[in-house]
């Protein structure tokens, strides 16, 4: 297992994810202070706030927990090369696939 702490994971998955700490707060409705605080190894996050967490990573809580050392739920793509607006796109596409599939598990 990683040595990698939950506060540090945290950090590390919304960098690669290109997010700013308001970015994250945004999506969770709260203040960028307690992004930051969890970031800080401050705060813990409730339960349904790391699976929010998680949900916007596009990871499981077991990575973040530390519990697995891969990020195995996660498709990495290199979008270094893109701009702002094409990731922007590319997470609307993904949280649009997402919902449609939730929506047919719960028509199901």
């Amino acid at each position: 297992m990683s040595t990698d702490t939950m506060s540090e994971r945290l950090a590390k998955l919304r960098e690669k994810n290109k997010m700013t700490q308001t970015d994250v707060a945004r999506a969770l409705s709260v203040s960028s202070a307690l992004i930051s605080a969890y970031e800080k190894n401050e705060r813990n996050p409730s339960i349904d706030r790391l699976v929010a967490l998680a949900d916007i990573y596009h990871t499981s809580t077991d990575y973040i927990l530390g519990r697995t050392a891969q990020n195995s739920n996660a498709l990495l793509l290199d979008i270094s090369d893109l701009s702002e607006k094409q990731i922007r796109i590319l997470r609307e596409l993904v949280d649009d696939m997402r919902m449609q599939h939730f929506e047919k598990i719960i028509s199901s």
